[in-house]
């Protein structure tokens, strides 16, 4: 197998990245190490670089279809990945995951209509439903020994008025990968309230070696939509090709004619980009390189802040290259923290609030970067930590 070098520090800064020349418009310096939005640090796969170079030296920028075989490159990685039959037709084009869950929400439900989180969780689950007049109903995740669960008896009871829930899978921030037991149990549930299950399987292929992803479309209910990309496995978020899998027909047709209201088209690159993440062998050789390397990154994280920054109580993912540490031992509240975090960390964190009600006390930290990214930001850390006055 090739190997790969994750070490590399890419100059991003006069790239247009959102991530680090958005820094003095979002946090008022630009000064500070990016270690927020969900945006890796790394070179994306040569393979998909590649493919991407000769189309754009065909020259050839006209209104895009979504090519069958980028269907067929889906189905291709989800049997190959994860033994899961997909049907081409069942798969549809998106501008991207969160257009994906709100064109659902207007397909699918009705104005007052009650849709469930599970927060604390990813903030445009929240607007989605907010913006669109639905009513949004949290169904907290129970945070015990340092690790998520799924409050099946609150959730049982929410779901006998709802309509929908929203599920995360991989979960964003906290990195859990529900297991195939707790999946069916939701399904079970779903099935006996007839709700439609619409899930966020973006990082599904960032999984690390203790764990299984088990996609919801395996289980079997009709109700069920997937939506994902190769943006956060490949690093190539910007480019919005995104999709949906939706398994029943007049299902999808409902999303498809919300979809054609909205103007729904790929971008000329969307296409490319996917056959060559799902079919180039080397961009699966990447891949699997690249998670050797994020689960190292996770690893020393969580051992540097369980070591140096006892009060921190940090959050092991399942998978994900985000970390979601409780700061609730540090003296004083999420507001003061933020203020703290840039002035005297010198970081840019994504913060708790906008994740639920139950996530103030939390920031989340993005680790899909080079190793001496990571260690200078934990470095800044610590050493705003050891300023402060802990009161014994």
């Amino acid at each position: 197998m090739q190997e790969y070098s994750f070490d590399e520090v890419l100059e991003k800064r006069k790239t247009g990245s959102a991530k680090w020349d958005g820094l003095e418009q979002l946090f008022g310096s630009d000064q500070l190490i990016p270690m927020w939005v969900a945006d890796m640090d790394v070179r994306p796969a040569d393979s998909i670089t590649k493919a991407l170079t000769k189309r754009a030296a065909s020259g050839h920028f006209g209104y895009s279809l979504f090519e069958e075989d980028a269907k067929r490159a889906i189905s291709h990685w989800f049997k190959k990945r994860y033994d899961q039959p997909v049907d081409l037709e069942t798969i549809l084009y998106s501008s991207g995951v969160v257009p994906a869950l709100a064109h659902s929400v207007l397909a699918l439900t009705e104005k007052g209509d009650e849709i469930i989180i599970q927060t604390p969780v990813y903030p445009p689950f929240h607007h989605v439903i907010e913006s669109n007049e639905r009513q949004l109903i949290e169904n907290p995740l129970l945070f015990t020994k340092g690790r998520y669960e799924i409050d099946f008896s609150l959730l049982e009871q929410q779901m006998k008025t709802a309509r929908m829930i929203i599920l995360c899978n991989p979960h964003n921030p906290t990195g859990r990968v529900f297991s195939q037991s707790e999946l069916q149990r939701l399904v079970d549930l779903a099935k006996q309230y007839d709700l439609y299950i619409v899930s966020d399987e973006i990082h599904a292929d960032l999984i690390f070696s203790s764990s299984r992803h088990y996609p919801i479309i395996g289980f079997d209910y009709d109700k069920v939509i997937l939506v994902s990309a190769p943006s956060k496995t490949f690093n190539i978020p910007g480019l919005y090709a995104s999709y949906l899998i939706v398994p029943e027909a007049e299902t999808r047709l409902k999303i498809e004619a919300v979809q054609q209201a909205h103007f729904v088209h790929p971008n000329a690159m969307a296409s490319t980009a996917i056959i060559a993440a799902y079919t180039d062998p080397q961009s699966e050789q990447w891949l699997d390189n690249l998670l050797y390397y994020l689960e190292a990154n996770r690893n020393h994280a969580v051992q540097r802040i369980q070591t140096e920054m006892p009060r921190l109580t940090v959050v092991s993912p399942d998978a994900t290259f985000l970390l979601w540490i409780d700061c609730q031992a540090l003296p004083f509240d999420d507001t003061i923290r933020a203020t703290w975090l840039v002035e005297e960390a010198g970081l840019a964190l994504t913060h708790g609030r906008p994740f639920g009600t139950n996530a103030l006390a939390f920031e989340r930290l993005n680790f899909g970067c080079p190793r001496s990214q990571l260690d200078e930001a934990l470095d800044r850390l610590y050493s705003a930590y050891q300023k402060l006055n802990f009161m014994d």
